[in-house]
């Protein structure tokens, strides 16, 4: 049966010429017509007309956390506090409204406050000893628990890199350990509660790709099947790229994923609030140069056998030592063993030396990228300067990267910011760094097919045109007929998945995930 809508108005395509177009025509989930000109044959179909509005591609989340962002969503929010004086005030107000035996959950805690350092252990039990209280730090590298969430972690998370139980604080391989066994203080129900409300954003929010790192957090990596269920299991939802974070191939083939990657296992350093990200130069009036957590052998090894295997990798880098570390890997393995297409890629990115710049380049090594952090940056250039000194002012080269045809992807890496493609544009185009800002066209090609891209899903997502798939979003104002700093107040008014509008259902993610489990097995992953 054949059901044409027709779409009139402001049509971003995002295609190779990023035509925009009048009118579009979707039949049975498909885009069978974009142009200037409606043929006759379209006339006396149903007309949606945009009336100001404008129609895009949906976005992608190239890389995000998505078990982490599901729980922490919901979460006591700590992110705005300006001291930890602030924070205890806001634990013991969730003291009050937090069921009495659930852990209270946080996130947003950083030594970006006014006493210069993480809030601690004994000052949370000072006020909160009868409450189990984990909280995740800003950068999503190290959390603070206080003694009753320390008491249900088991001894390996105690014995590893990292662990500081005098002040709660654990940072490293800990932190990782930590997060694999955060079902230790959180029930396995809200956990799968959360994870629906978490696409359910997503969705609403106009995104049709998702990236989530999975093999975290649950006992035997439950976390990637339950994703996979979740995922297959919506009635009219997002497409779902799993990331095992390993370097294990086994954990990736029997679950048919081609793919490995991201932080945690496969992140070469680790964060500049943290101070543990690899720089060679030290950290401002410190001897400090952070932390490599490979060496340059093992991770050759472990690289090679995942491209050997056919399969593609990203891995997490942000300090200039760490992205070199990753480039040169990449780049001899390439030229042992060339491989078209590979579609490898770094994540971050955050400072690329010149050296590093051209190998990505001409390895085409894909970029995966948080222009949220612009934002965060802004808001806290006085501790970033404190960290870095003038080099704030060469991080994050987004717009090289698009100038050497690099595919630079954009990516919430949720929980440390949370997915919002509007407003990643919005930050591309008015970046205070103005060396660094992105024209509006490639800012959206960013947010959109690019990121299709990067799990090779361009040819049926990720732009209009004719023969793909009518995944689209439709907002209440073009972002070519707004002033650049009004981008970030566009609306989405809908998301629509194969020309079907999308909207929340209600129902118990026990079913959600039993559909996922018994039919769509063949659905990508």
């Amino acid at each position: 049966m054949t059901l044409l809508k027709v779409y009139h108005g402001s049509i971003i395509t995002v295609d190779k010429n990023n035509s925009i177009k009048k009118y579009l025509v979707e039949d049975n989930g498909l885009i069978i017509f974009t142009g200037d000109t409606l043929p006759n044959e379209y006339k006396n179909a149903q007309c949606v007309e945009l009336e100001g509005g404008a129609l895009m591609p949906t976005f992608a989340d190239s890389h995000g956390h998505f078990a982490s962002y599901a729980m922490l969503a919901t979460t006591v929010k700590l992110n705005k506090a300006r001291s930890n004086t602030e924070i205890i005030e806001i634990l013991k107000e969730a003291d009050k409204s937090v069921p009495p035996k659930k852990t209270i959950l946080c996130f947003g805690a950083s030594p970006k406050v006014t006493e210069g350092r993480l809030i601690e252990k004994n000052e949370i039990d000072a006020v909160l000893s009868h409450r189990t209280v984990v909280i995740i730090c800003s950068d999503g590298h190290c959390a603070v628990l206080n003694q009753r969430a320390l008491d249900k972690m088991p001894e390996i998370v105690k014995k590893t890199n990292g662990y500081n139980g005098d002040t709660g604080i654990l940072m490293h391989e800990s932190f990782y350990k930590m997060v694999d066994n955060i079902l230790k203080v959180i029930s396995a129900f809200d956990a799968l509660q959360a994870f629906q409300g978490a696409l359910d954003t997503y969705m609403e929010k106009g995104f049709g790709l998702i990236c989530a790192q999975g093999g975290t957090g649950f006992p035997l990596d439950l976390d990637v099947e339950l994703l996979k269920w979740l995922f297959r299991g919506q009635k009219n939802g997002a497409q779902g790229r799993i990331f095992i974070q390993s370097f294990n191939i086994k954990k990736a083939k029997k679950r048919g994923i081609d793919r490995l990657g991201g932080c945690f296992e496969c992140a070469l350093d680790g964060s500049i609030t943290s101070s543990d990200a690899a720089l060679y130069e030290p950290y401002e009036g410190t001897d400090n140069r952070g932390i490599l957590f490979h060496s340059d052998e093992e991770l050759y090894d472990k690289i090679k056998n995942i491209h050997l295997a056919g399969m593609a990798f990203q891995m997490h880098a942000i300090g200039d030592r760490a992205v070199i570390q990753a480039a040169r890997t990449y780049k001899k393995i390439l030229e042992e063993y060339p491989r078209e297409n590979h579609r490898h890629g770094i994540i971050h990115a955050t400072f690329v030396p010149e050296e590093a710049m051209k190998i990505i380049e001409e390895y085409g090594i894909q970029i995966i990228g948080q222009p949220a952090f612009i934002e965060l940056s802004e808001e806290n250039y006085d501790f970033m300067y404190g960290k870095l000194g003038e080099r704030v002012w060469i991080a994050e080269p987004h717009n090289e990267f698009i100038e050497r045809g690099v595919n630079f992807s954009a990516s919430s890496d949720c929980p440390v910011t949370f997915p919002d493609g509007l407003s990643w544009i919005h930050w591309m185009v008015n970046n205070p760094n103005t060396k660094h800002t992105v024209d509006l066209t490639n800012a959206i090609r960013v947010c959109t097919v690019n990121g299709y891209f990067s799990t090779f899903d361009e040819h049926n997502r990720g732009s209009l045109e004719v023969g793909k798939i009518a995944d689209m979003v439709l907002l209440d104002k073009s972002p070519f007929e707004v002033a650049p700093s009004e981008i970030k107040d566009i609306k989405v008014l809908g998301t629509y998945f194969k020309g079907k509008q999308w909207s929340r259902e209600n129902r118990n993610v026990i079913f959600t995930l039993l559909r996922g489990m018994l039919i769509n097995k063949s659905a990508k992953l």
